[in-house]
This record gives structure tokens, C-alpha cells and sequence, in this order.
């Protein structure tokens, strides 16, 4: 596990979360009184838990889990925009 591919699955979920919150804002689900950035940053924030909490667990290696986190959250987005088409 390189500082790179740590930084490019960071970013990569970074941008999910961005993504994700502004189509669960678009589709009206945002959380009550949060702003799409609080609910990006904390989507952003359960991803990179979940990556350390598989890693401290043993379960896989922090970039194999944030690896799939970011495509959970790749494909939730691509699902809601599927939705969301008339």
C-alpha cells in the first residue's frame, strides 16, 4: 500500500460523497437542518471509518476496503440518477 493509491482512494470517495449528497439533496433526502456539504463531509467521513475499521479488523487492507466503499458509493449514485429519469 503506497501514499498514492491511499490518496487517490481518499479523493475517490471524497468526490463520491459530493456526488452522493447532492443527488440524495436533488431527490429530497438530504437529513433534516444539514447543508449538502455537512451531509457530503459526513458521508465522506463514514467511508473513510469503514476503510480503517475493515483494515484494524484485518479484514482487508485500508485500499482494497476504501476501493470498495468508493464504488458502493459510485454505483448508489449512478442508481438514484437512474431513478430519477423520467
Amino acid at each position: 500500500m503506497t501514499i498514492q493509491q491511499v490518496q487517490a482512494q481518499r479523493e475517490r470517495i471524497r468526490r463520491a460523497a459530493g456526488l452522493l449528497a447532492v443527488e440524495h439533496h436533488a431527490a429530497g433526502s438530504t437529513p433534516g437542518g444539514m447543508t449538502i456539504k455537512a451531509h457530503a463531509a459526513t458521508i465522506y467521513d463514514d467511508g473513510i471509518n469503514q476503510a480503517e475499521q475493515a483494515a484494524s479488523n484485518g479484514a482487508m487492507t485500508w485500499v482494497t476496503a476504501a476501493e470498495l466503499i468508493a464504488n458502493t458509493y459510485e454505483q448508489l449514485i449512478s442508481d438514484m440518477q437512474k431513478a430519477g429519469r423520467p
